[in-house]
């Protein structure tokens, strides 16, 4: 039964983890699609979903690189940005 236990609380605290860094993932997205569509040469692009873009640690916890496909004018490119975590919850593009 201990070790039931155990294995019950370690399941549910990597279930935990993973759910949170998909919240993160979210906002990154978010905080990159939001700085794309501000620039002056993308735009107007139409961009991918965040679950057709690719997000991955950057630098350590608090950044994520995101890499946002998109198409322009028939052409297909990738829109690319660090999301830094700030005190607040939200995230900034640094780059």
């Amino acid at each position: 039964m201990y070790r039931f236990t155990i294995l019950a609380l370690a399941a549910l605290t990597l279930g935990a983890c993973f759910k949170s860094s998909g919240g993160q993932d979210k906002l990154a997205y978010d905080a990159c699609l939001a700085s794309a569509k501000k620039d002056a040469k993308v735009g107007s692009a139409a961009f991918a979903s965040l679950e057709q873009s690719k997000i991955t640690g950057s630098t350590g916890e608090e950044e994520i690189r995101v890499n946002i496909p998109y198409e322009l004018d028939g052409k297909k490119a990738l829109f690319q940005c660090i999301a830094q975590k700030q005190s607040d919850g939200n995230f900034k593009v640094i780059f």
